[in-house]
């Protein structure tokens, strides 16, 4: 195989990666958007670690407690599982949960929320600029 094809074959891949990463990001987003958009707000408070077995590590998923704007007394997990307790146990955090479904809250942080839809638009970017940019190098490459 020859260096032109090898540079085709890897602007193909990059372009189908970036633009699979972009659609993901972009779904992450909107999941994200959509789930922020009618929300209640709040502070909870660490009560406890859940320990997550993951490929041989230890992951730590933090169990939060809070009082609804109803006065329910709510229990759930963060959605990160993380090789640390990210929280010292007692500590507050801010969630947010919907209104009709206090069960679905969140922490409410930049990390839990979008740092994956975020990191999924942006490999998907990179990508995507890759793949244009060696497709042109292979263009113009001499020989073609």
């Amino acid at each position: 195989m020859d260096a032109q094809r090898i540079l085709a074959l890897a602007a193909r891949f990059l372009l189908a990666l970036g633009f699979v990463c972009m659609l993901l990001g972009g779904y992450l987003l909107w999941q994200s958007g959509a789930f922020a958009a009618d929300m209640e707000k709040g502070t909870g408070t660490v009560v406890s670690y859940r320990e997550v077995p993951e490929d041989g590590k230890t992951r730590w998923r933090p169990r939060i407690r809070f009082k609804t704007a109803a006065g329910d007394i709510v229990t759930f997990e963060g959605q990160v599982a993380t090789e640390s307790q990210r929280y010292a146990v007692d500590s507050t955090i801010p969630v947010m949960y919907p209104h009709a479904k206090p069960t679905d809250a969140r922490i409410a942080t930049f990390t839990d929320n979008w740092l994956g839809p975020t990191a999924a638009c942006v490999i998907g970017v990179l990508s995507f600029a890759a793949g244009v940019l060696i497709r042109r190098a292979a263009k113009r490459a001499p020989g073609r």
